[in-house]
């Protein structure tokens, strides 16, 4: 799936980071080392108002596709960057609510 062209910079994170909900974006996050994770925050932080500018342009609930894998990303990115943030030496989080036992609903669910 490819973003729109003037984020073509950002395109070689889709496949690893264009996660669809909040249950896949914390897998994501606990599996990943904190390499990848400060890789796409690196390429991700610079962008992420231009992102958003450009994301506005839309309505959340009917973009088009291109839109829709590039505001995927940018969840990603506001989901799994406080490892970084926080300077943690890895995403691992002992005590973390096991995932599966999450239950989204309501507009959660579209997260």
């Amino acid at each position: 799936m490819e973003i729109p062209a003037h984020f073509a910079d950002l395109e070689r994170f889709v496949d690893r980071w264009r996660l669809r909900n909040s249950s896949e974006r914390m897998a994501a996050m606990a599996a990943a080392d904190i390499e990848e994770l400060r890789e796409l925050c690196t390429a991700m932080l610079p962008r992420i108002e231009a992102v958003v500018t450009h994301l506005n342009l839309f309505p959340v609930d009917d973009m088009p596709p291109r839109e829709q894998a590039l505001y995927e990303l940018a969840l990603t990115f506001a989901e799994v960057s406080h490892p970084v943030d926080l300077g943690w030496a890895t995403p691992e989080v002992s005590d973390l609510f096991p995932n599966d036992r999450m239950n989204l609903v309501g507009p959660a669910l579209a997260w």
